[in-house]
This record gives C-alpha cells, structure tokens and sequence, in this order.
C-alpha cells in the first residue's frame, strides 16, 4: 500500500503542536492555582515560580492566610517544572533543603506536592518533615523501597505511629512527575495515601490531634542530632519539587484527585 505523505503531519509541525499544548496547559494551571489561593483552609502553598539565580526565599502565595510568610532555600539547584516555562528546585547535595515554620495546631492536615525523584538514595527520602520528634509532630517520606510513609509522634515520648503505604514509586517511575499527597483527618481518625490522584492505602490513626508542624523542612530534615549523625539521620531527597501545598483540613477524594487534575503536565 502506498503511503500518502499528506496524511502525516510534519516533525516540526507535530513539535509545535506539543509545545503550544504544554503551555496551554501551564496557562491553565496558572488559572487554577490563583483560585486556589483563595481557599482559606489553604496555609502554605509553595509554587515555585520566578526563582532567581540569587533569590533565597519561597513567598507563601496562599493569599488567605498570614501566618506563614515564606519559606528560605538552602542550596538547591534552579531546574526545569511540569513545563518548560515553570520553575523548580532540584535537591542534589544532602545540605539542600527548603526550611518553613508553620505555627499552631490542627486537627487535621492535607500535605499535597509535585515531585520528580531521581533516586531513592537514603533509606528515608524527606518530603517535608517536622524538626526533630516533638509530640504531635509530622514525618513525611519516600523509602527506599517505593513506600510512601507517614510517621505521627503522640504526645508522649517513645510514642509514634506509622502509616506506609504498599511500594508505589518503582524505578520505572524514577524521572517523572508525579503528584503524591496525603490526608490526617484527626476526626476520623484515619490517614489516606495518594499518587497521581488515587487513594492507594487508608489507614487507622491511633494518635488523635492535635497535630503539629512547626519547624520543617521539604526535601530534607533537621534531626537535632550531634554533628555525625547516624545514617539513617540523613534523610535528603533526590529529586525535584515544583509545588507544594499544605491544608488545615482534611480534603475529600474528589479535591485530591482535582488538584492533580488541574496540575498534570498533559491532558
């Protein structure tokens, strides 16, 4: 059978459909994300956006809420987003982190983020962890397994919980970005995993709230641990992040999964 060249279209002509794709997309989220914040359960929302070569501190872009004002990079690399025209931070060395402090306390919490892992170098990669073992404190992780964990300390010492998930992050992940969140619903009493919009594992909690953040960091953890920590201390990520959200309450599958769908890279 003869084929018929007008049938397909040309390399540039398909590269240039692709690119005006992905910034439509990107345009979309940008409308997206101003609505969202809006949301007055919104506390922290980290986007990434116009970083500098010399900027060294992250604006809280949730226009509702105050008691976060920015968050400060330490190290770090400027990286490629979602889209070409996005920005994100790359966590390469194990001194790179995004420090934060978030005050008061919540009986429920939503951590929601884009992430791109290159490795999972450490036993524990840190997503965004709480400063040290305080009581009502969050850990926040990737093991090296694949595992999305969730560690609660309750209010007494020696006293955690925590809550993995099955294996989700296989090596033929590796590189690509995902969207990971995971909700703590104090009254309910259960903590829910998700990856790219789906409940992959509901749990019970144990520890009721308050819960606490406090100090914290994102892509790193301040162990308060002398200066040779033992290894499993160091807990850097490798990878990068591009937005990272956290909520006072405890957001319904259908926001999950409309927060992943409003920021995937392709439609």
């Amino acid at each position: 059978m003869a084929a018929s060249a007008a049938g397909f279209a040309p390399l540039f002509e398909f590269e240039q459909r692709s690119l005006a794709s992905q910034a439509f997309r990107y345009e979309q989220w940008q409308f997206a994300s101003a609505q969202l914040n809006q949301d007055p359960s919104l506390v922290v929302h980290l986007d990434f956006e116009n970083l500098g070569s010399t900027d060294w501190t992250l604006p809280n872009a949730a226009e509702q809420n105050h008691s976060v004002p920015e968050a400060t990079v330490v190290g770090c690399v400027r990286a490629e987003g979602r889209w070409r025209e996005k920005q994100a931070l790359e966590f390469q060395s194990v001194n790179d982190r995004v420090r934060l402090a978030v005050p008061g306390d919540f009986n429920a919490l939503t951590l929601s983020a884009w992430v791109c892992i290159k490795g999972l170098d450490r036993r524990f990669n840190s997503l965004f962890m709480s400063d040290g073992l305080d009581p009502g404190t969050i850990h926040w992780l990737i093991r090296n397994d694949g595992v999305l964990g969730l560690t609660v300390f309750g209010p007494a010492d020696g006293k955690f919980q925590i809550l993995a998930s099955p294996p989700v992050l296989s090596l033929g992940k590796l590189g690509m970005w995902q969207h990971v969140a995971v909700v703590i619903d104090g009254k309910a009493r259960r903590v829910i995993h998700y990856v790219n919009g789906l409940p992959i594992s509901q749990h019970t909690l144990n520890i009721g709230s308050p819960f606490r953040v406090g100090p914290a960091e994102l892509g790193n953890w301040n162990a308060r641990s002398g200066p040779d920590p033992a290894p499993s201390l160091i807990r850097n990520l490798s990878g990068s992040l591009d937005e990272f959200e956290l909520f006072n309450r405890a957001l319904s599958d259908v926001e999950v999964r409309q927060l992943y769908a409003k920021g995937k890279p392709y439609l």
